[in-house]
């Protein structure tokens, strides 16, 4: 069971790590609204969600993501170890995208020059809100996953 949860992690890691290529290259020095045809819907705080993102973060990747459970069959531990693979590659590729991008470096990766999500601020510390709570979730599901390998 440990060595089947760390290869879907680092599997999954690794498909972030392209689609954060892939996306850098896409999106180029406009980030979350290249293409203003795309429908969005307005998030509290002014902030707005494309169709684009949508369809891979909420629909494509999950869905892809929970493979293992149709192949394998249902398994909390594995459900778990999948979403919790989801929040770190999320959050993972959503960061790579500034250091992989030239046209909208890492040192851009702040609240003043990157408007298009929510930064939670404490002092000179700046996060992007998902981040927080995608970490926060992960780290919740990590309980019961270290729980399960420690039975073994």
């Amino acid at each position: 069971m440990i060595l089947r949860d760390i290869i879907l992690f680092f599997l999954i890691q690794i498909a972030f790590i392209s689609f954060a290529h892939a996306e850098a290259y896409m999106e180029g020095k406009n980030g979350w609204k290249w293409n203003p045809k795309w429908w969005r819907f307005r998030l509290p705080g002014g902030y707005w969600y494309t169709a684009y993102h949508v369809y891979i973060y909420v629909f494509t990747f999950p869905i892809l993501i929970m493979l293992p459970l149709v192949a394998h069959g249902w398994e909390w531990h594995l459900f778990y170890v999948l979403l919790f693979s989801w929040c770190i590659g999320s959050n993972l590729a959503d960061f790579l995208w500034f250091v992989v991008n030239p046209l909208y470096p890492l040192k851009k990766w702040n609240p003043r020059q990157t408007r298009w999500y929510p930064w939670i601020t404490v002092g000179t510390w700046h996060m992007p809100q998902a981040y927080v709570i995608r970490f926060l979730i992960a780290f919740l599901l990590l309980i019961p996953i270290l729980r399960a390998w420690t039975m073994w």
